[in-house]
């Protein structure tokens, strides 16, 4: 069974010379175009937050910003979106191993090892005696290689890793003229720009997030089509929150003092980790299972009164 496949063996191998040249070929790489783009992440630079994808158009680029003039905004938008380029970069890094082969048999190795040579895996397949091959280019090689593994930890982080990968964005051309993503952060700022106060919308983003998560995971049928449109919706038609939480149950993160807590629990991970965003993830009700980041355990969530909210 086919569990993961990020790259066609074709486009990896144009990719190989593109992604491995100089600084200055990479610069040629243009920026994604159209409405949205689909595709594998193959190289991400976070000092300059942009990010190299391979689509069936071949190489294009996008900018991952999320820095906003209003620091509430800054905070939901960090906290309620998807999009995070640490985690990215700790998913390609998962994709790269070292290995040792002697004619067809290779192995997965440590740097160090004599002939080890750097590559990248492409995707992974359960085999039916519970073992694993690993399809993998090396990155001076033109052929794939395959590894079999008998690690289902190891399977299971590399299956993660290489599905967090694998994206379909909606694009918007920046006031730079640089080409981004469409962010919750924008979402977010427009609601609260037309009247909506953060702790409002805080509450709308978490109910929708809970719901589909409870939907899911099969806890409940009723909720499956909640969205946080509908939930707007029917928010400024005047439905209150004591009726949405009756009806879909109250969120675990109830406004933005809650986020700021979560933010900030009694052990956090190090500033930087993209563990960080896995554990707020799953502290609002988010999907967060750690793709690409190892294992992953998290403080438990906040509890307490409602704080006050800001307008």
């Amino acid at each position: 069974m086919r569990i993961a496949k990020v790259l066609t063996i074709l486009t990896v191998l144009g990719l190989a010379a593109t992604l491995a040249g100089p600084a200055a070929a990479q610069e040629e790489i243009p920026a994604c175009s159209g409405e949205n783009v689909s595709g594998t992440v193959v190289a991400v630079d976070e000092a300059n937050g942009t990010v190299t994808l391979a689509t069936e158009d071949g190489l294009c680029t996008v900018t991952l910003s999320g820095d906003y003039d209003h620091p509430i905004v800054s905070l939901l938008g960090a906290y309620f979106g998807d999009v995070n380029i640490e985690a990215l970069a700790a998913a390609l890094q998962a994709t790269r191993v070292w290995v040792v082969c002697e004619a067809d048999d290779c192995t997965l190795a440590d740097e160090a090892d004599e002939g080890a040579l750097a590559a990248t895996i492409l995707g992974l397949t359960e085999n039916e005696d519970g073992t694993f091959t690993l399809e993998l280019i090396a990155e001076e090689g033109e052929t794939p290689i395959e590894v079999v593994i008998e690690d289902p930890a190891l399977a299971q982080a590399v299956m993660e890793a290489l599905g967090v990968l694998l994206v379909d964005w909606q694009l918007q051309i920046g006031e730079d003229g640089s080409v981004g993503i469409v962010d919750v952060g924008d979402a977010i700022a427009a609601l609260h720009e037309d009247g909506l106060g953060f702790g409002a919308i805080v509450k709308l983003y978490a109910i929708a997030a809970e719901s589909q998560q409870a939907c899911e995971e099969g806890l409940s049928e009723g909720d499956c089509d909640v969205t946080l449109e509908t939930l707007v919706s029917a928010f400024r038609s005047g439905t209150g929150f004591g009726e949405l939480f009756e009806l879909y149950g109250r969120p675990t993160i109830k406004g933005v003092g809650h986020v700021r807590q979560a933010e900030r629990p009694d052990e956090p991970p190090p500033a930087g980790d993209p563990a960080r965003g896995v554990c707020n993830a799953r502290a609002h009700g988010g999907q967060a299972n750690a793709r690409g980041l190892g294992q992953v355990t998290c403080p438990a969530a906040p509890e307490g009164p409602d704080p006050v909210e800001p307008n």
